[in-house]
C-alpha cells in the first residue's frame, strides 16, 4: 500500500508552471501539474486515453477542438490521439492530475533513426529570421541545444535552413517517446528558451508531431 500526499507534490517552478512524476508504470502513470494565473499548456495530442483530475482551482480544459471550464473535484476523459491543451485563466492556482493508462505495446518495428525503436518527432516549423537577426537565431540554436539534451529521453535535434529562395527554418527533435518530449515541453527550460527566440523572428513558429514508423540509411 502506498499513499501519496499531493499537497505536498504540488510544483509550480520559476516559470509559474511545473511537473510532480507520482506514478510511472508501463500500464499507469499519473502526475500531478501546477499551473500559476495566465500560464498554460500548449496543445498536444493524447498518446493514451487520458482522464484529467482537477485537485483545486479552476482553468479551462480543451479536447478536440471543444474547451470547457472545469474546477475542483471534476474529472474529463479524453480518447487516445485526441487533441487537448489547459490554460489557467483564472486568479488563483490550478492543479490537477493526468492520467494515463497506456495501451499495450506492439512488437518493437524494424528499424528506426538514430538506432531507437518508436522515437518520437517533433518537426518545427520556424518563422524567418528578422532583417540582422539571423546570426542571433543560430547562437540561440546552438544554446537551446545544450539545454534540452540534459533532459531524459532526448536523442538529437537538427537545425534546417532555407533553399532556393525560401525564408524559413525548420527543426527536427528526436525523443525516446512523447513521454519524455512532454515532460521536456512542459519544462521550465523550454518555456524560457521559446520566450528567448520569440524577439528573433517575424511570426510565429509551428509544430507538427510524427512517431517514427522506419528508416533506412546507405552504409558508408
Amino acid at each position: 500500500m502506498e499513499t501519496i500526499d499531493l499537497k505536498s507534490r504540488e510544483i509550480f517552478g520559476d516559470e509559474g508552471r511545473g511537473i510532480a512524476v507520482l506514478v510511472d508504470e508501463p500500464t499507469l502513470k499519473i502526475r500531478q501539474i501546477g499551473l500559476e494565473p495566465g500560464k498554460h499548456v500548449p496543445l498536444h495530442q493524447a498518446d493514451a486515453p487520458v482522464t484529467i483530475q482537477v485537485v483545486r482551482g479552476e482553468g479551462v480544459f480543451s479536447a478536440d477542438g471543444k474547451s470547457l471550464r472545469m474546477g475542483t473535484g471534476t474529472l474529463l476523459r479524453i480518447p487516445l490521439g485526441a487533441s487537448m491543451g489547459i490554460a489557467n485563466t483564472s486568479e488563483d492556482v490550478l492543479v490537477f492530475l493526468v492520467i494515463k493508462t497506456p495501451l499495450p505495446k506492439a512488437p518493437p518495428r524494424e528499424a528506426a533513426l538514430g538506432g531507437k525503436v518508436g522515437s518520437f518527432v517533433n518537426l518545427i516549423d520556424f518563422a524567418p529570421p528578422k532583417p540582422g537577426k539571423l546570426e542571433a537565431f543560430l547562437e540561440w540554436f546552438r544554446r537551446s541545444n545544450e539545454v534540452f539534451a540534459r533532459h531524459p529521453g532526448f536523442l538529437s535535434r537538427t537545425l534546417l535552413g532555407p533553399i532556393e529562395g525560401g525564408s524559413r527554418y525548420a527543426a527536427v527533435v528526436e525523443h525516446e517517446s512523447k513521454e519524455t518530449f512532454m515532460d521536456m515541453q512542459l519544462s521550465d527550460d523550454r518555456e524560457e528558451l521559446f520566450h528567448q527566440v520569440e524577439p528573433l523572428l517575424l511570426g510565429t513558429s509551428k509544430p507538427l508531431f510524427y512517431e517514427l514508423l522506419g528508416s533506412f540509411r546507405k552504409s558508408q
